[in-house]
């Protein structure tokens, strides 16, 4: 934890709440109320989801930041994203989204990333551009808050910088 921690978590809950209206508008706008998905949300997750965006995407020095979209420890921050937004559904929530299979893993979603790949290219572009927004959207406001206390921000893959985070999720490997 650094004394930036309470910056990123603002920006991880701006995302999580542009996260929660986009899904909440393109697809489950019926169940979202059952789920006990509201304006708290947001602020329930982000305190929870900050720490392991901060230690596994993130290296910090004096006016500088490298944000790291590297595919494992990205999958680390789906994981942990996914573990507090089910912890924060109600027993209805918990109960929907086990049943049709909606909690699932980093490893999870990459195996169904992949078999839609070959055999639903349509249903395979959706699910990568799903992806892609929520990654999107998570850096971009960081990148927007480090940059509004004036530090130079690098978006690399671990092998090379990017000069946005959309073209350093379009290189994740499990794209490739």
């Amino acid at each position: 934890m650094s004394d930036l921690t309470p910056t990123i978590s603002k920006a991880v809950e701006t995302w999580a709440a542009k996260l929660l209206n986009h899904f909440k508008e393109g697809y489950w706008k019926v169940i979202f109320a059952p789920l006990g998905v509201n304006d708290q949300t947001a602020k329930k997750i982000a305190p929870m989801v900050t720490p392991t965006i901060e230690e596994q995407t993130l290296v910090i020095q004096d006016n500088q930041v490298t944000i790291n979209i590297i595919d494992d420890k990205i999958g680390i921050v789906f994981n942990t994203f996914v573990d507090w937004f089910y912890n924060s559904l109600s027993f209805f929530g918990k109960w929907l989204m086990k049943g049709f299979d909606l909690k699932m893993s980093r490893g999870d979603f990459v195996s169904g990333l992949n078999k839609r790949k070959s055999e639903n290219p349509k249903n395979y572009e959706t699910w990568k551009n799903n992806l892609n927004q929520i990654l999107q959207v998570v850096f971009d406001e960081i990148i927007i808050a480090f940059n509004g206390l004036g530090k130079t921000v690098y978006i690399s893959n671990g092998e090379k910088f990017f000069s946005s985070s959309k073209e350093a999720i379009e290189a994740m490997k499990i794209y490739q």
